[in-house]
């Protein structure tokens, strides 16, 4: 987590991490107390990712926060400015936000390499279609954003299964591809990371790249994959439990954690 003064002018997550930590600090609250609140009810660490720009904050934390400082939809009104500053499309931010909070994160992917694991320079390959330079600057930082809940105090259980054909597929140019490959071999080092290969051949043929989040105190909900971030939460139930059931036979069609990081070897030392 950075030591450097953040800096409110810089975004609207910035300005909110700074007014959250001065009102806090004027209110003479601790961040436990502050997260315990009646209105609030989230963890010390999760006040304190929000004050230090590690994770966003939630619509729900922030009406919570706006109750608990007796304040009239100023939290609100700011994560409203997150959202439109995020680049991120409207129907993905509302997943991305449950993603932040997840104890569990595991996805099939069947064409790309997932956004969690992705290089800046692959990510941008990836996003460049059709936007303007500054919108996919916004893009790919958004992006990068999402892939801080993997690192800090306590990152979530993150399982990620890639058809064969994704670490194949040509992205960009061969260097690119090369130091994606390796970006994927040092991620696989990460004790709260597990990614292994569906190689080709196998007899799995789902249709569809997706995502499961599970919560510590909450059932499991998914998300399905779409064009541009356009995608659809599948809230609790029948859904989730089928997708749930395709994940776990896709793995077990997968190969075994070293035998993948062999296979992405194999293919990088073939660019």
């Amino acid at each position: 987590m950075s030591s450097e003064p953040i800096d409110p002018k810089s975004s609207a997550r910035a300005f909110y991490a700074v007014q959250l930590k001065r009102l806090r600090t004027e209110r003479k609250l601790t961040q436990a107390e502050l997260g315990g609140h009646p209105a609030v009810m989230v963890s010390d660490k999760l006040i304190g990712h929000v004050e230090n720009c590690y994770r966003p904050p939630t619509h729900r934390l922030s009406k919570g926060l706006d109750k608990a400082f007796e304040l009239s939809e100023f939290f609100e009104s700011l994560y409203v400015a997150i959202k439109r500053e995020s680049g991120i499309p409207s129907q993905f931010w509302d997943y991305a936000e449950q993603e932040a909070i997840a104890c569990g994160i595991k996805s099939y992917q069947h064409f790309l390499i997932q956004g969690l694991v992705q290089t800046e320079e692959y990510a941008r390959e990836v996003l460049r279609a059709g936007q303007r330079p500054d919108r996919l600057d916004e893009l790919v930082a958004a992006r990068l954003r999402r892939q801080e809940i993997l690192r800090g105090d306590d990152p979530p259980w993150f399982t990620v299964l890639l058809d064969e054909a994704v670490i194949r597929r040509l992205v960009g140019d061969r260097g690119i591809m090369r130091r994606q490959l390796e970006h994927l071999l040092i991620t696989m080092e990460e004790p709260n990371i597990t990614l292994r290969i569906v190689p080709a051949g196998a007899p799995v043929y789902l249709s569809g790249a997706f995502n499961l989040l599970s919560f510590h105190e909450a059932p499991s909900i998914a998300y399905v994959e779409g064009v541009g971030g356009h995608g659809q939460i599948i809230e609790p139930g029948r859904q989730v439990s089928d997708l749930e059931v395709l994940f776990d036979q896709a793995g077990a069609q997968a190969l075994p954690v070293g035998d993948s990081a062999k296979l992405i070897l194999a293919v990088l030392e073939d660019l």
